[in-house]
């Protein structure tokens, strides 16, 4: 924990910091408030203790820059008897407690760390709103697997950026969450898809906006990056990220500070980035769809998440981790999976990965009617089948682009040509979906829905 004293008198200021350091808890000290502003605009901070009697900015004025302009940090606030009146001012202000000097310094711990966990709280919160990974790690023993483990494990406790890479369903988000949970970061994981977010959004919600940056904006509000602070931040389908904001986001990279929409300041952050993409970025580079600074600002550290097809003799542990988990959050009891239910899951092709067979098993949970689940509970979806699934015995296409082809126009089919709901269920972008359709010269009968 760091944080910043603000007071005028030195003795206490010293006093204090010599006791909470004692606390391992690291600290700085101003003067006034506008000494405060400016450690504040340069630094990172976890918490700010401040006085309210103060030359020059005193600590109701350093609490309205905060609150209008300031990082998103909880303040506590020490003030001497006759200043109560100010003190419920400070906590209108947004004060997130107050201490009447004299105080014991034991207390002013307390209310520190109570501060700080619960600002991490509500922004744990406030990131839940957002999309997560569903968590409990990455599930395997293929060498490809024990690759992807090894490099998550090396670069897990640098702050390095990291790219992973690879096909739709093969677990880079959790990949990503996985690198944050053995990375020490007391911050939050924060995870957005760039390609889920209307481009007119898009650097609002990155980077935040001040009051009155636009029509609609009525108060301030702190983007991803603030909400990450010393945490992670997940930036999912980077390839789909428009060109005018890709400069903005290697600026934040370079600079380590955001600058929100309609703001002159700049905030510092220390969030740690990692992106990820199913997309070619060399080809996009060599188009010109992504700028080269910024491919090689990402790809520091790079980790290839495997196709299910290459991952030998992980399909029955990962059906096992799922029947597991899912069991528990359906409330079914399942004993286990049959061996004709284990051969119909290795035959399979799996287009869709590890998140089509979570799916499989969670559908064959739901259908089973006895403790083990067998070969009749699982309905893997086979483009080109009648009813859009196939059950054991059945012929796949002969190849990934045709089953591909064919999930396309069967989820299409089934939705009415509703671009955005197609695409949800496919587990792709609204763009990438367009470039798919293009790219197999699907027909779309009449005019397809949006």
């Amino acid at each position: 924990m760091r944080v910043l004293i603000v007071d005028d008198e030195p003795r206490l200021v010293e006093s204090l910091r010599e006791y909470i350091a004692a606390e391992a808890i690291e600290s700085e000290a101003a003067g006034d408030g506008l000494a405060a502003k400016r450690l504040l605009g340069e630094e990172t901070f976890d918490a700010v203790v401040t006085d309210l009697r103060m030359p020059a900015l005193d600590g109701l004025g350093l609490l309205r820059w905060i609150k209008d302009e300031g990082p998103p940090i909880p303040v506590v606030v020490i003030s001497a008897h006759g200043e109560v009146r100010d003190a419920v001012e400070a906590m209108k202000l947004g004060a997130y407690d107050y201490l009447v000097k004299p105080f014991d310094p034991d207390e002013l711990v307390i209310r520190l760390r109570k501060a700080v966990e619960g600002h991490r709280g509500s922004l744990r919160l406030a990131a839940g709103k957002l999309r997560f990974a569903e968590g409990g790690g990455l599930v395997g023993e293929s060498p490809a697997m024990r690759e992807v483990l090894r490099l998550v494990d090396k670069v897990a406790p640098t702050n390095s950026t990291v790219l992973i890479t690879g096909e739709s369903g093969t677990g880079k988000e959790v990949a990503a969450r996985l690198i944050h949970e053995r990375s020490g970061r007391e911050g939050p994981f924060v995870a957005v898809n760039l390609g889920a977010v209307p481009e007119s959004l898009l650097e609002s919600e990155l980077f935040g906006h001040e009051k009155g940056a636009f029509t609609g904006a009525d108060a301030r509000k702190a983007g991803l990056f603030e909400t990450a602070r010393v945490g992670t931040i997940f930036l999912d389908e980077i390839g789909e990220l428009p060109l005018h904001l890709q400069v903005k986001l290697l600026r934040v990279i370079q600079e380590r500070k955001v600058r929100r929409l309609g703001g002159l300041q700049g905030i510092p952050i220390d969030a740690r980035l990692i992106a990820a993409t199913n997309r070619d970025l060399e080809d996009e580079v060599r188009t010109s769809r992504f700028r080269e600074d910024l491919y090689y600002r990402i790809n520091v550290i790079r980790i290839r998440m495997p196709p299910l097809r290459e991952r030998e003799g992980d399909r029955a542990l990962l059906a096992g981790f799922f029947l597991k988990k899912l069991s528990a959050e359906l409330g079914r009891k399942v004993e286990g999976i049959s061996a004709a239910a284990l051969g119909l899951i290795e035959s399979h092709a799996f287009p869709g990965n590890v998140r089509e067979l979570e799916n499989a098993v969670e559908r064959a949970l739901i259908l089973a009617e006895g403790p083990i689940l067998e070969a009749r509970d699982f309905q893997f979806f086979i483009p080109g089948a009648s009813d859009g699934s196939i059950e054991s015995g059945s012929e796949a296409p002969a190849s990934l682009a045709e089953i591909e082809a064919r999930a396309i126009a069967a989820a299409l089919a089934r939705h009415g040509y509703h671009r955005e709901k197609s695409a949800a269920e496919l587990g792709i972008t609204r763009r990438t979906l367009l470039n798919k359709i293009k790219e197999y010269g699907l027909e779309i009968p009449g005019s397809p829905q949006d």
